[in-house]
C-alpha cells in the first residue's frame, strides 16, 4: 500500500458523492489505472481488518469512510467472494442495485457486518456498501489464484455514529463458573443482643419477642410463672389418723380420747 499523500483541502470543502459519481469518476478510473484528481479514498486490503479500525486508516472522513479494496474469491473455482474480515464477517443484505442508466455500469450491495464465526456471528452496527463494476470478466485468469477483482469501492459507516467502535463482549456459558451462588437463609438467626432492649429508663433489659402479627413486643422481667399457694385450711376440718395412735390431733379437746386408748381400756377390765 503507498503511503498516504497530504491533502489539503479549501475550507468548506465535503466529500459527499453520488453512487454515480463514485462509480464514473473513481472506480472506473482505478480499475483502468487512470490518475484521479484528487486522491482522496485510501488504498487497503479491507477484509482483514474489523470495521472499528477503518476509521483510523482513511484519508478524509468524518462519519463516513471510503476504500479502494482488492477482493478475493472463497473457493478457487468458484466465483463466490470471501466475506470473513478481521474477527468477524460481513453478510449482504437486501437486493444488489444497479448503478447507471440506460446501461449499468457499476453494481451496488449492502453488507452488515457480525462479530464472531458464521453462522453465529453477533450483528453490529457497521454498514458497507460495495460498488464494484457491472460487465468484467470474473473467470478464473490465473492457476491457484483467488483473486476475483482487482478493486471494487467500498463506503463504510456506523448506524449509530462513529463513537461505536466495538460491539460489546458476549460471554460464553462455558465462561461461567460451575460455582453456584450463595443463597442468604430466609430468616437470619437472631442474637441476644438483637432481642435485648436496653432504655435508660430501665434498670434491666427487657425482651423483644414478635406476636402473630409480626409486630414486636416488649416483655417485662418478672418469675417465669407463678406459684399458686394452698388454701388454707378451716380450723374445724380435719382428718383422724387410726393407724397412728400416739398422735393427737391438736384440734382434740383436753378430755377427747382417741379411739384406740378407749379399746385398751375395755381390755383392761374383767369379764
Amino acid at each position: 500500500m503507498a503511503a498516504a499523500p497530504q491533502l489539503h483541502f479549501p475550507p468548506g470543502f465535503r466529500f459527499h458523492p453520488t453512487d454515480e459519481e463514485l462509480v464514473l469518476h473513481y472506480l472506473c478510473r482505478k480499475c483502468i489505472n487512470q490518475q484521479i484528481a484528487v486522491p482522496i479514498i485510501a488504498e487497503i486490503d479491507l477484509y482483514k481488518y474489523d470495521p472499528w479500525d477503518l476509521p483510523g486508516m482513511a484519508l478524509y472522513g468524518e462519519k463516513e469512510w471510503y476504500f479502494f479494496s482488492p477482493r478475493d474469491r472463497k473457493y478457487p473455482n468458484g466465483s463466490r467472494p470471501n466475506r470473513s474480515a478481521g474477527t468477524g464477517y460481513w453478510k449482504a443484505t437486501g437486493a444488489d442495485k444497479p448503478i447507471g442508466k440506460p446501461k449499468p455500469v457499476g453494481i451496488k450491495k449492502a453488507l452488515v457486518f457480525y462479530s464472531g464465526k458464521a453462522p453465529k456471528g453477533e450483528k453490529t452496527n457497521w454498514i458497507m456498501h460495495e460498488y464494484r463494476l457491472a460487465e468484467v470478466d470474473r473467470s478464473v485468469r490465473r492457476k491457484n489464484s483467488l483473486r476475483l477483482d482487482d478493486w471494487v469501492l467500498c463506503r463504510i459507516y456506523n448506524k449509530k455514529g462513529p463513537v461505536e467502535k466495538q460491539p460489546p463482549v458476549k460471554i460464553e456459558c462455558s465462561e461461567l463458573a460451575d460455582e453456584k451462588p450463595a443463597i442468604a437463609p430466609p430468616y437470619a438467626e437472631a442474637t441476644v443482643v438483637d432481642c435485648v432492649n436496653f432504655e435508660a429508663s430501665d434498670s434491666v433489659p427487657r425482651l423483644l419477642t414478635t406476636d402473630s402479627s409480626g409486630s414486636e413486643q416488649v416483655v417485662s422481667p418478672g418469675p417465669a410463672s407463678e406459684v399458686q399457694s394452698e388454701p388454707k385450711r378451716s380450723n374445724i376440718e380435719f382428718e383422724y389418723n387410726y393407724v397412728d395412735a400416739t398422735l393427737a390431733s391438736q384440734f382434740h379437746s383436753a378430755n377427747q380420747m382417741s379411739p384406740l386408748q378407749d379399746i385398751f381400756m375395755y381390755l383392761s377390765k374383767p369379764f
